[in-house]
């Protein structure tokens, strides 16, 4: 045991241990679950339009934006297949080799391993950004950051090589940075995320190169010519050359100068020192302000403190048994400052030309990607100033990394929820529309998830319900897209939707409106009772008068093994949906046959209205005591509430049943009871 002990001692106090610890680190923050989680936001969508549309189709996506970045979803779609867990672990390794990467480029710039250690791990862990999850997408944005920040790699060895090796070998200077420029190049090539980054090259130039101030400087500029040139060549192109430059955004904060130039310079040093303040203070202050329990649930709390507390006890005593070192000398803390505020100032400059600040949530969080290098040094430079007291700033330093290990771990909880939401929605969307007809749009509410929407969820729609090659179905949220897509809640009104790769043509006259709020089941809306369903929201309960169940067909609609997981148990939820399927093609013995089972297991209706098929199967068999017993126990849930659409539906079961006794004195029953008017 002690031999095995030394020997992990050893391997952790080693340069080849960091990676190891560096690991151990990302496992923890993004590696937890990584099973559970799926597609989520644009990858929803790209997924389907690969394996489904083709990969010309993905090209055209991306040629309006960043057509070289796709290139890269070229390569990568196709070795991993449309397996959610691939692309999450891929993803972690791609995370954890960003980190890597910045430890290997800090130990160029300073001998003492501290600064490196403390950066990687800061960055490691960077709480600002809560869209690691995201793993097709946030994949390929760390392939290009591996890139650039290899090229900083390359660029600091070849200065290195260069200055202290009297014969360097054939892999020199030129060699290293040749190498190092056309990882550059792939960088600002291919997305405009670091492309500002690029200029922070210079500092880490002028941090490395040795002798006085003035000649430090001109050694800077002149090992940094080369790499002006690529800059300025890929900023020529996209500027005169690429059609698509400003296709999503505009030069907004360019324009204002323009206009009014105090304005114009006032609101960018507002965006500034607002993007410091949520990139730097309140991001590593984040995560200690804990959502509330009832948010997140007391046993995702009881985890996370235990993930919290293991992780700050391991940390601190890694750092103070095996990383006890001198003090990091000021001059270091200073370039430490230089270099931090260097990097966070660089990255905005994206941001900032356009408007754009970033957020600590989602979607917003995604602008916060560039400063997580610059605001990690900071940090780290702050935590240094501490050298004074090293048990102190081992104690800063575990309980900052650990807390955000903690906030990480939460917001892929958060994750695996909305997946799970996701996936409920369409194993019971396929249980009631096994089939629909060509061009039908879908409408409904906004869904409880956070990390979809109706654009993406639109793409795991037309997997199940079109053909290969084909896009006949769209979903919107009705209060995103009324009057923005949908023109009007009137029949006959023709509209399309532009999905880049392909677009959707739809009519008013072909809609299924659908309501979903978890855990109450997926309810399509019925004109005849929804109208006055108040449980509904009211624009969708005004476009329930549209809904067309005549585009829902009888067929067999088969989810996608690899993306979606396998078809949950059957509880009430299913009975209810097969139950409503059964209803709209007037098959009563299966409505009734389905209502005797869903009454018999353990579970129960979470929406009074879920009762109402098996109502109206049991008043067609001629069970009318189970009928009324029914509606009794829906009407007692809110007399006001459900008693409008109780009406509805005893005045379609009068009309559709045939008059007799039993029948007669039910719905009189029914009316007098539920007050409905004659």
């Amino acid at each position: 045991m002690r031999s095995y002990f030394e020997r992990f001692t050893a391997y952790s106090t080693s340069p080849g241990g960091v990676p190891f610890v560096l690991f151990v680190v990302a496992t923890l923050s993004y590696g937890l679950f990584f099973w559970e989680r799926g597609f989520y936001w644009d990858e929803a969508p790209w997924t389907w339009i690969y394996y489904r549309l083709g990969p010309a189709a993905l090209t055209k996506t991306f040629s309006t934006s960043r057509p070289f970045w796709g290139m890269i979803y070229q390569l990568t779609m196709p070795l991993l297949g449309a397996y959610p867990w691939r692309w999450q672990l891929l993803m972690l390794i791609m995370r954890w080799l960003t980190a890597v990467l910045f430890w290997m480029l800090l130990k160029q710039v300073w001998k003492d391993e501290k600064p490196a250690l403390w950066g990687s791990l800061l960055f490691l862990v960077y709480p600002g950004l809560g869209q690691n999850f995201i793993s097709l997408m946030y994949t390929h944005f760390y392939i290009v950051l591996n890139c650039f920040l290899f090229s900083l790699y390359l660029s600091l060895l070849a200065i290195r090589r260069s200055t202290l090796t009297p014969n360097p070998s054939p892999l020199g200077r030129g060699g290293l940075t040749l190498a190092a420029l056309v990882f550059s190049i792939v960088n600002l090539l291919t997305m405009e995320y670091f492309y500002f980054l690029e200029f922070s090259r210079i500092v880490f130039f002028w941090i490395v190169l040795q002798g006085a101030w003035k000649t430090k400087i001109r050694g800077a500029i002149l090992h940094y010519l080369p790499y002006l040139a690529a800059v300025m060549g890929v900023t020529f192109w996209r500027l005169f050359f690429f059609e698509n430059q400003n296709a999503s955004y505009s030069y907004v904060t360019l324009a204002l100068i323009r206009e009014d130039p105090v304005v114009g310079i006032t609101t960018l040093l507002n965006n500034i020192l607002m993007s410091f303040r949520e990139t730097v203070f309140h991001a590593w202050v984040f995560p200690f302000e804990s959502g509330a329990i009832q948010q997140i649930g007391l046993r995702v709390v009881i985890l996370s403190a235990s993930i919290v507390l293991v992780s700050m006890i391991s940390i601190a005593l890694y750092l103070f048994f095996f990383h006890r070192t001198a003090q990091s000398e000021r001059s270091q803390v200073k370039e430490m400052f230089l270099l931090g505020f260097g990097m966070w100032l660089f990255a905005g400059g994206s941001f900032w030309l356009v408007g754009i600040e970033p957020q600590l949530h989602f979607s917003a969080d995604r602008f916060t990607l560039p400063f997580m290098l610059g605001s990690s040094l900071i940090v780290a430079a702050l935590i240094g100033l501490l050298s004074f007291r090293p048990k102190l700033q081992y104690g800063v330093l575990a309980l900052l990394i650990a807390f955000s290990i903690g906030k990480q771990f939460e917001t892929n909880i958060a994750y695996v929820r909305d997946w799970e939401v996701q996936q409920n929605l369409f194993w019971q969307l396929s249980w009631r529309i096994p089939a629909l007809e060509k061009n039908t749009a879908l409408i409904s509410n906004d869904l409880p998830v956070t990390y979809f929407s109706d654009n993406s969820l639109s793409g795991p729609l037309n997997w199940i319900y079109s053909p290969p090659g084909e896009m006949n179905h769209i979903l919107y949220f009705i209060s995103i897209r009324l009057n923005r897509g949908l023109p009007d809640l009137e029949p006959g009104l023709a509209f399309e939707q532009n999905y880049l790769a392909t677009t959707f043509y739809g009519n008013t006259s072909q809609l299924v409106v659908f309501e979903y709020s978890p855990p109450r089941c997926l309810r399509v809306l019925d004109p005849e009772i929804d109208e006055v369903n108040r449980y509904v929201d009211p624009l969708l309960r005004d476009a329930a008068a549209l809904s067309n169940l005549s585009m829902i067909q009888e067929g067999e609609v088969i989810l996608p093994d690899s993306i979606f997981a396998a078809e949950p148990v059957h509880g009430w939820c299913y009975y209810f949906e097969k139950a409503e399927l059964a209803r709209q093609f007037g098959d009563w013995e299966a409505v009734t046959r389905l209502g005797d089972e869903a009454f018999a297991l353990n579970d129960y209706p979470n929406n009074p209205l879920e009762r109402f098929v098996f109502i109206e199967g049991y008043a067609h068999a001629g069970d009318w005591d189970r009928a009324l017993k029914l509606s009794r126990e829906s009407f007692k849930v809110s007399k006001e509430f459900v008693g409008p659409p109780l009406c509805r539906l005893w005045q379609r079961i009068e009309t559709e049943t045939s008059a007799g006794l039993d029948r007669d004195a039910s719905v009189s029953e029914a009316m007098n009871l539920f007050a409905c008017n004659p």
